[in-house]
């Protein structure tokens, strides 16, 4: 008699998580497209860019109590309800969103009603878009079956790189039309997904992992640790190219945004390299992922903090190979511990928590010494990382 371990990795080879993997690239879409319209929304509404960005943070911040929540949804109503419920806020807050800024750029919605209309926008985005990518994951999971749940994570996070590199080039394109059509494109963008989402069957959970628990305990901290330290990094290392690069090009900040540019969309591509040539094919265990991504990520930003635009070019090819091989590498160690939506669910908690970490250090650590040192402090969360990560290695060898 078949065992249901055999009967999953059977029965998946049938069932694509594709569909699964540009839900999350919409997501991506939707976080690079808003930064490339945000001059257009300030000059259409009127606000400063501090009360966007302030609105921006705002819909991220509630990704924390939603997250988790979402995760154990997955687990309660299964995966299809979460990434449907997902799309359909996602569609419903960008067209709030263009409603409003439609409106106050025509004068019929004044500030105060329109700064209202902003927040309610927001608030749908992070109350419902927060549940995308864990259900997405855990979904991609059940598809995969036990043995591929890497290249299962693989393809999710494929898509999600892929958004965010599509999403400058879609938005800008959008623009030349009409100042408005990026809101509009990101709103009906969502309809594709639910039409493919719908038609999808649910699929039955994991069957469960020998020593998981199906709650957060206190030795599971390292491996959220792990995400908020690597999303701080990240985050810190991205925001300080431009500081970075000032003094090799003084008074060209034009040269300054084309090689910022560059190196970002250098890094969305190296992201999806390790995703497909590394993390897809399951190279490596969840552990020797871990392990890798950690010193290519202290060699990487060790280099950018060098001179010369070369050594930075490097560098960041190297810090996004790691980032893109740590994040499958924890959560997998993870989900043998914890159930599977709630470690997803977690996770993405965690990052959120080290974005607004990076936010955090930025005025701090350019009152304290100045912007060009913010990548000489993602080195040292970088350094963090790897100890941390090497002693989680250590500790399931033993």
């Amino acid at each position: 008699m078949s065992t249901i371990r055999d009967a999953v990795t059977h029965e998946t080879p049938l069932k694509s998580t594709w569909p699964l993997a540009l839900c999350a690239g919409l997501l991506g879409i939707g976080q690079n497209g808003l930064l490339v319209v945000l001059p257009q929304l300030v000059s259409m509404t009127g606000l400063s860019l501090s009360a966007w960005a302030g609105l921006l943070m705002f819909g991220s911040m509630l990704f924390l109590p939603a997250s988790p929540w979402w995760g154990r949804q997955t687990e309660i109503r299964g995966c299809k309800f979460v990434v449907l419920a997902a799309l359909l806020g996602y569609l419903g807050s960008f067209a709030v969103l263009a409603l409003v800024v439609w409106g106050m750029a025509s004068g019929g919605v004044g500030v105060y009603a329109g700064m209202a209309g902003l927040i309610v926008s927001r608030t749908l985005y992070g109350l419902t878009v927060s549940g995308m990518v864990p259900a997405a994951q855990t979904w991609a999971m059940q598809r995969a079956g036990t043995e591929n749940r890497m290249a299962a994570l693989a393809s999710i996070s494929s898509g999600l790189s892929c958004g965010r590199l599509l999403g400058p080039p879609l938005a800008a394109a959008a623009l030349s039309l009409h100042p408005q059509a990026p809101l509009w494109l990101m709103a009906i963008a969502p309809l594709l997904a639910l039409m493919t989402i719908v038609r999808q069957p649910n699929d039955p959970p994991l069957p469960p992992v020998a020593h998981q628990s199906p709650r957060l305990q206190l030795s599971m901290l390292p491996y959220l640790l792990l995400a908020l330290l690597l999303a701080a990094s990240i985050s810190l290392m991205q925001l300080g190219l431009s500081p970075h690069l000032k003094p090799l090009f003084p008074g060209e900040a034009s040269t300054v945004s084309h090689h910022v540019a560059w190196l970002l969309s250098l890094a969305a591509a190296s992201t999806l390299l390790a995703q497909f040539a590394v993390v897809r094919p399951q190279r490596l265990s969840p552990g020797g992922l871990l392990t890798v991504a950690a010193v290519l990520m202290v060699c990487g930003l060790a280099l950018m903090c060098q001179p010369g635009l070369v050594t930075i070019y490097v560098g960041i090819v190297l810090t996004s190979l790691g980032s893109a091989m740590a994040t499958p590498g924890y959560q997998l160690l993870l989900n043998d511990r914890l159930s599977t939506g709630k470690g997803a669910g977690v996770i993405a908690t965690s990052h959120t928590l080290g974005y607004g970490l990076s936010a955090l250090l930025v005025p701090l650590v350019s009152m304290l010494w100045s912007e060009q040192a913010l990548i000489s402090v993602a080195l040292m969360l970088a350094v963090g990382f790897l100890a941390l990560s090497g002693g989680v290695c250590w500790r399931k060898a033993k």
